[in-house]
This record gives C-alpha cells, structure tokens and sequence, in this order.
C-alpha cells in the first residue's frame, strides 16, 4: 500500500485543503454543536476520498496483466 496514490490523487487534495475553508466558516461560529456537524462533514468527506482511492487501488490490482 503505497501512500503516493493518495497524496497526490486530486480528490484526495481537495478535501485535505477543504479543511481551509471550513476552518474559515466555523472560525466565526458560536462554539456549540453546529460547529462539530459541519468539521464530520469535512472529516465524512476526506474519508470519501480517501476510500475511493482505495477502492481504485483494489480494482486496478483485479485487471489482467499485460
């Protein structure tokens, strides 16, 4: 399992700098639950990514060798 493939798989850079952004939006927030609903979506998200990745990766290994 080679880390290459996510770190630089597009998805996977989108959602990692997404936390930009929802750093900005909560920064403002009043520290209650909503806080913590919108940093699972962004967490909910990498992880999406992060398995697609993976999923790519197990599905690329079940082609025939050339």
């Amino acid at each position: 399992m080679a880390i290459g493939k996510y770190v630089t798989n597009p998805g996977v850079i989108g959602a990692a700098f997404g936390a930009l952004s929802t750093s900005k939006r909560t920064q403002h927030m009043p520290r209650d639950w909503r806080r913590y609903v919108v940093w699972g979506v962004w967490a909910a998200g990498l992880a999406l990514a992060i398995a697609g990745v993976a999923m790519q990766g197990s599905e690329d290994e079940d082609l025939p060798k050339r």
